[in-house]
């Protein structure tokens, strides 16, 4: 299940950086750093792109604090017995993530767009930290 984890975390990780790169250029757009025909931005500024990118962010984090350990080496046996722990659910940065990218969609502007980066800096912390840990 070490393979397992290690593409749920690094998928989650490039999800968490392109929603957090979104986020970030948007605020320099806001600022008039930047200008706004980046593909990047046209395609998350529909709102249910926008929401598809956070709730897979968070779902993949979630997906990532399971812990599946399975007793024997096929799978498929009649005797196998599969182990399934979801103490990870409850870690502070899954909580605190998802609450402040939860947040996000209360509000508008800049506001919004604060709290998602909050939000995904904290899920990319607990993925970067997962993949050190697997390596």
């Amino acid at each position: 299940m070490k393979k397992l984890s290690l593409a749920l975390n690094t998928l989650g990780l490039s999800v968490s950086f392109i929603c957090f790169l979104h986020c970030v250029l948007v605020i320099l757009v806001f600022a008039g750093i930047m200008s706004p025909n980046i593909y990047l931005i046209n395609l998350f500024e529909e709102p249910g792109n926008h929401a598809l990118l956070i709730l897979s962010g968070f779902l993949l984090a979630c997906l990532s604090q399971i812990k599946i350990n399975n007793t024997s080496k096929k799978i498929l046996r009649e005797n196998s017995k599969m182990n399934i722990q979801f103490a990870g659910l409850q870690s502070k940065r899954l909580i605190g993530g998802g609450l402040l990218l939860g947040l996000s969609f209360f509000f508008t502007d800049i506001t919004a767009e604060l709290l998602v980066i909050m939000g995904a800096m904290t899920l990319l912390s607990m993925h970067a930290a997962k993949l050190f840990k697997l390596s």
